[in-house]
């Protein structure tokens, strides 16, 4: 044990700080799970085995230390919560406490090794500064074997995507070819399915291919054998060339492939989801193709559950949705818990099916997903997600966020040709800004800021370059959102003596505010009620305009239709007002603060989608009314000042269809058919990871003295035209 080590261990012996510094043997670092060598999950080297650390007391101090490891120079964000999927194996450190200056991660102060308190959700990573340090050897490289590309034969340019070329594989920091005797299918199909190709084809005149092949080259692999069933080339067998040297391939020649992509257009595009699989999707990720897996059967949306669903499965699974072969499996509804059933169980594939219902299963037909009655149950905690290979489009290099106080934040900048320039703010939402984020590798949108001036923009950067921008939201990269185009149009009022320009702030984590749909169903009906007894609700506006005629008619009555919601909050972190606690708004009449002027809407439609009546509920009161078993209260809006608003993970806010508010006065409707909508953040004033699960739609019938709902669901999307002929079809007999 050198001089240092003794002095660290005196030092916290008299401090009685509980860490440990153990450096007798320079601790070896890598760098897994990152669509780029320069971010992962931070895994480390000790006692033969490779582990993860814990996020706890992670740093940028600490994640600059494992950055100058691997060979970078520092790094440019430290990050948390299994960011780039939760580890194997053992978890080796805790509570690291680097000051920045350490040479080796196990120079700094920890808990000791394995000595934690952590699940691999809490797995730490890094995102490193791109710029290599001179003449620097890392301890390990960072995800040996773990990218590849496909490069063109000479006197081809290379294409956006890219589905055809000779394999390479970036060893030792340079791309080198592979060595093969000829093409082979299972080879081909791992390759294509680790660049994020569902499946490979033999390239038609491969010999006029090869031709244009040099003779010699940096070969690193030979003799590679795999089964096809693996997601990456490096869980193949293979032989390993010493990368020094330039090596002639014994074989035919270098390895060359076509991949297949019936999800991506050549120019990068995402194909809408209809055409490639209709009975899968991902929901809830941050990322192009991650999220929570979900699958329709019987016509509706449900889940399924973790259990026995392995790396063949969500091979399966990811190719099925037109996605290469799967990066990592996430269990523990790692993504946030779903809503309706959980569809099915004991998933187990072989890796070659076409299908995930061609693979061994159990359905699972219940309503209530969370009654244990059946020891077969699965929970909405037991949720499987899967984060899958994808092409690299190189869309993340066409945009950057500059002049913020951190990477996630900051004035957008697009290029377009090849110059770079702002992005207008006009009709900037929410839901651009999400696409911005992921595109950018960032998450999800925590704001979208408009006018942004106090981010300073780049130096040449000062002609708008995109206006009229208007995403759906699932958008793999904001340039194939609608916009203007060529033909840029005016940005901002002719009175505003500055551009408005377009900004993000971008977060790790989201809510996600899901309703209890059987709750609202079930609490549906009619209550006649005198106007006297409404004062409180008219000084809200809670009623409609008829009503301020008879405010003062002491035998006026209004005709309500009352209804209970419950909004369950199922992300990955809290769900908070827009507005700060200093214009939080005091009611009177029930004696609390309102934090949101609308969290949820209520309206009637007509068939054709034209609204005959509307809820008024002014504002709300958010707080924690009910939580899973476990999961303690933490918002409570009757406390003085207006208390600490808002509905934590795991945990509804509870409005019962007995309060004042709580309803749609629909004394002014004829009966008819009609539909109930019922919309929670209307507005998308909050951020959420999933804002496509936030409205109900139910069918009702009125015939002027009750009333009938029934249908009540989430839709799958918001095609008005689709949602209104589905709801003209489902008309009560």
């Amino acid at each position: 044990m050198d001089k240092c080590t003794v002095v660290t261990f005196l030092i916290c012996g008299l401090l009685q700080c509980g860490f440990v510094s153990a450096s007798e043997n320079v601790t070896k670092v890598r760098l897994m799970g990152g669509d780029e060598p320069t971010d992962g999950r931070v895994e480390v080297f000790h006692n033969g085995e490779w582990g993860t650390i814990c996020d706890d007391d992670w740093n940028i101090d600490s994640a600059s230390v494992v950055c100058r490891m691997v060979g970078y120079d520092g790094a440019l964000e430290y990050v948390h919560s299994g960011k780039f999927g939760p580890g194997e194996g053992n978890i080796w450190m805790d509570s690291v406490l680097c000051t920045g200056e350490e040479d080796n991660i196990s120079d700094c102060p920890f808990n000791g090794w394995g000595e934690h308190d952590c699940s691999h959700h809490e797995d730490a990573g890094v995102r490193c500064n791109s710029r290599r340090i001179y003449g620097a050897k890392s301890s390990v490289s960072s995800g040996e074997l773990d990218f590849l590309r496909l490069k063109p034969p000479r006197g081809q340019r290379r294409r956006i995507l890219q589905t055809h070329g000779f394999v390479e594989i970036l060893y030792q920091n340079k791309w080198r070819k592979i060595c093969t005797d000829e093409w082979d299918k299972n080879v081909a199909t791992v390759v294509c399915g680790q660049l994020g190709f569902p499946t490979a084809a033999p390239i038609h005149g491969l010999k006029k291919y090869m031709a244009k092949a040099r003779k010699r080259h940096n070969y690193v692999l030979s003799n590679v054998t795999c089964y096809g069933d693996e997601n990456s080339l490096k869980r193949c067998s293979y032989v390993v060339h010493n990368a020094d040297k330039h090596n002639r391939c014994e074989g035919s020649g270098p390895l060359a492939i076509k991949c297949l992509s019936p999800r991506y257009s050549s120019s990068g595009h995402s194909r809408r989801r209809k055409k490639f699989s209709g009975n899968l999707r991902l929901k809830a990720g941050a990322s192009e193709g991650e999220g929570r897996l979900e699958i329709k059967m019987s016509g509706r949306w449900g889940t399924i559950c973790h259990r026995s669903f392995d790396l063949r499965a969500s091979n399966v699974a990811c190719r099925e949705l037109g996605f290469g072969s799967a990066k990592r499996v996430l269990i523990d509804s790692y993504f946030g818990q779903g809503q309706s059933a959980v569809w099915l169980s004991g998933v187990q594939c072989i890796g070659n099916e076409t299908s995930l219902l061609n693979c061994e299963h159990s359905v699972l037909d219940r309503r209530d997903p969370d009654d244990d009655s059946d020891p077969h149950a699965c929970t909405h905690s037991e949720e499987i997600g899967v984060a899958c290979h994808v092409p690299n489009t190189g869309t993340h290099k066409k945009i950057r966020l500059v002049g913020g106080r951190n990477p996630k934040e900051g004035r957008v900048e697009v290029r377009v040709k090849q110059s770079w320039g702002p992005v207008c703010s006009d009709n900037w939402t929410i839901t651009e800004a999400k696409v911005v984020c992921k595109q950018l590798g960032l998450g999800f949108a925590l704001h979208a800021l408009k006018d942004v001036y106090f981010f300073p923009g780049s130096e040449n950067a000062t002609v708008i370059k995109m206006t009229g921008v208007n995403c759906v939201g699932d958008e793999s990269a904001v340039h194939h959102c609608h916009h203007d185009g060529r033909h840029l149009q005016s940005c901002g009022a002719a009175t505003h003596t500055l551009t408005p320009f377009a900004g993000v702030i971008c977060t790790e984590m989201s809510p996600d505010l899901v309703q209890d749909v059987p709750l609202l169903q079930q609490s549906i009906h009619l209550d006649e009620q005198p106007i006297h007894n409404l004062r409180c609700a008219a000084e809200e506006n809670c009623l409609a305009s008829s009503a301020d005629q008879m405010i003062d008619d002491p035998y006026g009555t209004r005709r309500l239709l009352r209804f209970s919601t419950r909004v369950w909050n199922r992300g990955r972190t809290d769900f908070q007002p827009a507005k700060q606690p200093r214009d939080w708004i005091w009611h009177q009449c029930h004696g609390h603060y309102h934090s949101m002027s609308q969290f949820t809407h209520y309206d009637i439609l007509d068939l054709n989608r034209t609204e005959v009546a509307e809820g008024h509920k002014a504002s709300f009161c958010l707080e924690d009314t009910e939580c899973d078993p476990g999961v303690p209260k933490r918002f409570d809006c009757d406390q003085p000042g207006g208390g600490n608003q808002g509905i934590a993970v795991g945990c509804a806010d509870n409005y019962q269809y007995n309060i004042d508010c709580q309803w749609i006065d629909i004394s002014d409707v004829k009966k008819g058919n009609y539909l109930l909508r019922v919309r929670v953040n209307p507005h998308s004033l909050v951020a959420e990871s999933d804002f496509q699960n936030n409205e109900v739609y139910c069918n009702l019938k009125y015939d002027g003295h009750r009333v009938w709902a029934w249908n009540c669901h989430i839709p799958d999307h918001y095609d008005p035209a689709t949602i209104a002929q589905y709801y003209k079809e489902s008309i009560y007999p």
